[in-house]
């Protein structure tokens, strides 16, 4: 990975979309994103990297500078629907291998991975 900032990585014409980078999130191993969490959780980075860097690019995708805390009240909307999704998406057998929208749970695990800073490289 390239040793740039997340925020210059957004303005480059080659940049990956967003998709693209909820897809790289996704592809890390389950055991590997629940480190990320433990660790965040603790106030440290991952100590691959390549992860650290992917965690960082999930996170600000997730929850872009600047965006505004969300209070219970979206945070008791958002979770509704999340659910109504995973029962339509249940209902509708859809493919996994799509990366899913960000979600109020993801929010939250992505603001604690932003406070720890952009990995440095």
């Amino acid at each position: 990975m390239s040793g740039r900032f997340p925020e210059d990585a957004h303005h480059d014409a080659d940049a990956p979309d967003r998709h693209e980078l909820l897809r790289r999130w996704w592809r890390l191993p389950a055991g590997t994103r629940r480190e990320v969490r433990r660790l965040s959780r603790r106030g440290e980075r991952h100590p691959d990297p390549q992860v650290a860097w992917v965690a960082w690019q999930w996170a600000e995708t997730v929850l872009p500078v600047g965006a505004p805390e969300p209070g219970r009240w979206r945070n008791a909307v958002s979770a509704t629907f999340f659910w109504l999704q995973i029962a339509g998406d249940l209902i509708a057998a859809a493919d996994p291998a799509d990366a899913p929208e960000p979600r109020w749970l993801d929010r939250r695990r992505a603001r604690r991975i932003l406070r720890l800073g952009p990995p440095v490289s």
